[in-house]
């Protein structure tokens, strides 16, 4: 590591040191508790920060007041975006009328704005959970951050910012083939070690290019790839071993939480952030637990955020929840899926995984590709296509395999598919969910 780069990870950990060293307090709690998960310190460290949030919640934030004499977290109601925004100020703890608060805007997959607060404590947990689980997947301090997303006022930093973090923005909306090759040609040129943090989507522009252009390795001494708010398939994890030197990992997080889950080298699984929320997995049309390996909306109750307590959040996504970790003998996420009104049925109405859409991954001629079902039995499949694609009639054919022979499907195609506000790019549509 260069000496600049030495110089930031000390400066970071000697700054934290003056202060009190809460963040190094933080990230060595979070590795005891995730990785003891079943020692009875570890328990009762998450059953007491639950049991503080409740009495937190009842007794200073109106929305919770209200609910009377509620104890159990099973005795709290489902929450989710449209009641918080619909709701806002009682929402908000009296605790902390007049207190330096940072707020966190999302758009999410909706296009809808949502906005929460953060109080101090809250945000240095975020940082901790940020360290903890970027250490997991190789990155240290110090590191290039090769940071792809949407970039807008919020959280674009200024040049000074970018600099003392070393972090080279690069916003997913400049993906074509020149951009591409600017951005490869810049992280091959800086021979530091480097990370990449990236939406899945944009990780799956790059291969393509790469696998177009007949790229051979790259050495840009990568130590780490994470793919954050979408999953990362099996094929692309493969493309980004083969062209940078090590695996994409997946994260699972969200702007008014943080990091709820990620993978780590090696393992496919998501290991569960347990240290700083309680997640519960609930079935898709009840408010009780889901079945061990069945598919459930993914509820979680963040430990940390005494500004806006989020008790029994609905996030809106959909998981399967395993027993016994290899890592820490914990619960843990076997799979990830996006939004409930995004998930794919088949003809027959039976509820299939949304990750058909990475079988489209194996075609090299596709640049970009999206699955929309606008009925119970028709689906339209857009591509964005080299010139020379011939494969239309096999994707038709493969695709029935797992629809339904009886499936009306039609491929479009287009020259681009939209981002979202978020700067992320909607693989799967649901119409019959939103009629």
């Amino acid at each position: 590591m260069s000496v600049i780069n030495t110089l930031r990870r000390q400066s970071f950990w000697a700054l934290d040191f003056l202060k009190g060293s809460q963040i190094t307090k933080r990230v060595n709690d979070l590795a005891f508790i995730l990785e003891n998960y079943q020692d009875p310190k570890s328990v009762n460290l998450r059953t007491f920060r639950l049991e503080n949030l409740i009495k937190h919640a009842t007794e200073t934030v109106p929305f919770y007041m209200a609910l009377g004499d509620v104890r159990a977290l099973s005795d709290f109601p489902i929450i989710n975006k449209n009641l918080i925004r619909d709701n806002f100020d009682t929402f908000r703890s009296s605790e902390f009328n007049g207190a330096t608060l940072f707020s966190k805007y999302t758009s999410g997959s909706t296009g809808t704005p949502f906005r929460i607060y953060h109080d101090k404590n809250k945000k240095l947990q975020n940082t901790a959970d940020t360290l903890y689980f970027a250490r997991k997947a190789g990155f240290e301090l110090g590191h290039k951050l090769v940071y792809l997303r949407h970039w807008d006022q919020y959280n674009r930093k200024n040049k000074l910012a970018a600099f003392v973090q070393n972090i080279l923005m690069h916003s997913v909306a400049d993906l074509k083939d020149q951009q591409i090759a600017s951005l490869i040609q810049k992280i091959t040129e800086d021979k530091g070690p480097k990370a990449m943090l990236s939406y899945a989507s944009a990780l799956t522009t790059i291969c393509n290019y790469l696998t177009k252009t007949g790229s051979k390795p790259i050495d840009a001494n990568m130590r780490s790839i994470i793919a954050m708010s979408e999953y990362l398939s099996p094929d692309i994890k493969e493309q980004l071993r083969y062209y940078f030197g090590v695996e994409g990992l997946s994260r699972y997080s969200n702007v008014e939480n943080g990091i709820i889950a990620q993978q780590f080298p090696g393992s496919p699984i998501f290991h569960i952030n347990w240290a700083s929320y309680k997640v519960e997995i609930l079935e898709l049309n009840s408010d009780k637990p889901a079945a061990i390996g069945k598919p459930g909306r993914i509820v979680i109750t963040d430990l940390f955020n005494y500004s806006m307590p989020l008790i029994r959040y609905d996030t809106g996504d959909i998981g399967y929840l395993k027993n016994d970790d290899p890592f820490n003998g914990a619960p843990y996420l076997k799979h990830v899926e996006g939004r409930k009104m995004d998930m794919i049925y088949n003809t027959k109405g039976e509820l299939i995984t949304s990750y058909i859409t990475y079988h489209l991954l194996k075609y090299d001629k596709i640049k970009q590709f999206q699955l929309i079902q606008e009925d119970h039995k028709t689906y339209i499949i857009k591509l964005n296509v080299y010139d020379d694609f011939d494969q239309q009639n096999y994707i038709i054919d493969e695709f029935k395999t797992h629809l339904g022979e009886d499936a009306n499907i039609k491929v479009i195609y287009v020259n681009d598919i939209p981002l979202l506000h978020s700067g992320k790019r909607k693989l799967v549509i649901n119409k019959v969910n939103s009629m």
